[in-house]
């Protein structure tokens, strides 16, 4: 895998049990930032809002996938940080995008 960006079908061969833990994350990738949209299926396979559902995901996310997701979330730090602590930040209104991003970071930032 090493820094390999996955789609959405590669995850699930990577880990076929997911689709069984909790629904992906929906949300419209026009409202993810251009050089990030190549992350858009891991916000959705580990971008989710509630905070115990999402442990318990990564819990059950086979180790050396968590290992890939971190080290392909590194080499996009800068521009997530730039996303994730701009105007949105303090928006009431937070897109689903940035919701699932947010999720997402946080979970590899715990993990």
């Amino acid at each position: 895998m090493a820094n390999k960006v996955l789609s959405l079908e590669e995850l699930g061969r990577e880990w076929p049990a997911r689709s069984a833990l909790a629904e992906l994350v929906d949300f419209d990738v026009d409202d993810v930032p251009p050089s990030l949209r190549i992350l858009a299926p891991y916000a959705e396979t580990w971008g989710i809002a509630d905070d115990s559902l999402r442990e318990r995901i990564f819990a059950q996310t086979p180790p050396a996938l968590v290992a890939h997701l971190r080290d392909v979330i590194s080499v996009f730090d800068d521009e997530l940080d730039e996303w994730l602590a701009g105007p949105e930040a303090t928006s009431e209104t937070p897109t689903d995008a940035y919701v699932a991003f947010s999720a997402m970071r946080m979970g590899v930032d715990l993990s």
